[in-house]
């Protein structure tokens, strides 16, 4: 699930609070399940009565989305007459019905639209086990498939993007609070998509295609953002501050439990700073900068020599290469009772867990449905100052 799809989710859920209060009382029962379309075909109850494990993955950015539904097979129709076709569509809604709350009614959150892509069988009993990708390029689309040469001079990141996005068809949403200036930028018989990678790259910029949308979007802005999940340590005590708030935004969701937690910080390839140094042009005239962790009071130098054509550029790109150094310094993963919204992209908070306390950026969700509902993430702790 996008931010952009946990919109219209947090949309829905509050309709459904403001209709759903009478039913919820009559209907108490806590449950989470999936809604199935193949090739447009609804197969939710039929899929229900064999499932085992359903298990949908969300990436941040450079892998794609993907879902894998782990079926019973004693009687053989999942390896014979039910078998999906690969290449198959499966449309898949999270549901859940009083999940956060007495009153919550039913909550549905679409995870997407996916392409069967594997389908693998196991003894014993028989297992069925269908694995599917996110469809992020139609069969149409020129962005992947179609090579292009192409000169671009004295252009923004943004309108490069957007020239991309409006050749191949799509739609491109821009969250970055930067629009860096690019000289020169050659396509040499090479994809669109290809293309929008090495421009995303150069500028310190993560890129996500979903079906009819480019998304570009700057990992340190979403870093900066409040948490929307508190999670203790557990057996933690929290004291829960009941005095009204002036500010707008939401009060963080508190997780007290968990299924296991791992966290790990490394020293090797860390940097506290970068220095950038060039001599550009006949005359050898020297552009040069450097760019140091705040929050760092001792460290190795990262000493680059790389074209820049500004001072600017340098001071950039030093410090964009000190941010993909160390932004996976303090990493770890973190598993608990299902979080329908969670999605990648959103920031945590760790308390309680000694010098791994602090922010974290979630880079991948894992929702599990089967025997109850878990929510996996992954996360990195977030870089402060850049």
């Amino acid at each position: 699930m996008s931010l952009l799809q946990k919109i219209q989710a947090n949309v829905n859920r509050l309709e459904a609070q403001a209709m759903g209060g009478v039913e919820a009382q009559q209907h108490l029962g806590r449950r989470a399940w999936l809604q199935v379309t193949y090739n447009s075909k609804d197969i939710s109850e039929a899929l229900a009565e064999y499932l085992i494990n359903a298990s949908y993955t969300d990436n941040l950015s450079g892998q794609v989305d993907d879902i894998s539904l782990t079926l019973e097979d004693k009687a053989g129709l999942w390896q014979s007459d039910w078998m999906p076709t690969k290449g198959a569509t499966l449309d898949v809604t999270l549901c859940t019905y009083n999940w956060q709350g007495l009153y919550d009614g039913e909550s549905n959150v679409v995870l997407g639209q996916f392409e069967v892509d594997e389908i693998e069988l196991t003894s014993a009993p028989d297992v069925v086990t269908i694995k599917a990708v996110a469809i992020t390029i139609g069969d149409d689309s020129t962005l992947r498939s179609t090579l292009r040469s192409h000169t671009w001079e004295n252009i923004s990141v943004w309108k490069a993007a957007n020239d991309i996005a409006w050749q191949n068809g799509m739609k491109l949403f821009w969250d970055c609070s930067d629009n860096p200036n690019i000289d020169k930028l050659e396509q040499s018989d090479e994809s669109d998509l290809d293309v929008l990678k090495k421009i995303c790259d150069d500028a310190g910029f993560a890129l996500k295609v979903t079906t009819d949308t480019i998304i570009v979007f700057d990992e340190a802005k979403y870093e900066a953002a409040e948490p929307v999940i508190e999670i203790y340590h557990p057996g933690t005590e929290v004291v829960i501050d009941v005095t009204e708030s002036d500010s707008d935004e939401p009060e963080p969701a508190r997780i007290l439990t968990s299924t296991g937690y791992s966290f790990k910080s490394k020293i090797r390839d860390v940097y506290r700073s970068c220095h950038v140094k060039y001599a550009k042009d006949k005359d050898k005239t020297v552009i040069e900068a450097s760019f140091t962790d705040p929050n760092k009071p001792e460290g190795a130098t990262l000493e680059l020599r790389q074209q820049v054509e500004s001072q600017a550029e340098a001071e950039r790109l030093a410090k964009k290469k000190l941010r993909e150094k160390n932004r996976d310094e303090v990493t770890g993963s973190y598993s608990f009772e299902g979080q329908p919204m969670l999605c990648a992209g959103e920031v945590v908070e760790l308390i309680g867990f000694g010098l791994f306390a602090g922010k974290y950026l979630v880079t991948q969700v894992k929702h599990d449905i089967g025997n109850g509902f878990t929510t996996s993430i992954e996360i990195r702790r977030c870089l402060n100052g850049y």
